[in-house]
C-alpha cells in the first residue's frame, strides 16, 4: 500500500531522528510507494504545503480529477 508521511522538522511530540525516520524505514511499503516529506514547522505543519503533498500523492495515485 502506497504510504505518504507528513511531519514537521521540529515536532516535539514526534521528533524527526527518533520517531519519524525510525517509522518510515520500518514501514512496509516499496521504497518507491513511500515517501516522507518533511516540512518547516514543529507538530502541526503549515496547511499549504501539506495540501498540496496530499494531492500531488493522490493524483500519483488515484489520477487527476476529471472536469467536464
Amino acid at each position: 500500500m502506497p504510504v505518504l508521511m507528513l511531519n514537521g522538522r521540529d515536532d516535539y511530540v514526534f521528533p524527526l531522528e527518533t520517531a519519524q525516520l525510525p517509522l518510515f524505514r520500518l514501514l512496509g511499503a516499496p521504497e518507491k510507494d513511500k515517501r516522507h516529506v518533511v516540512l518547516d514547522g514543529g507538530h502541526f505543519p503549515p496547511r499549504q504545503p501539506v495540501v498540496k503533498e496530499i494531492l500531488d500523492w493522490l493524483d500519483k495515485y488515484l489520477g487527476p480529477v476529471q472536469t467536464r
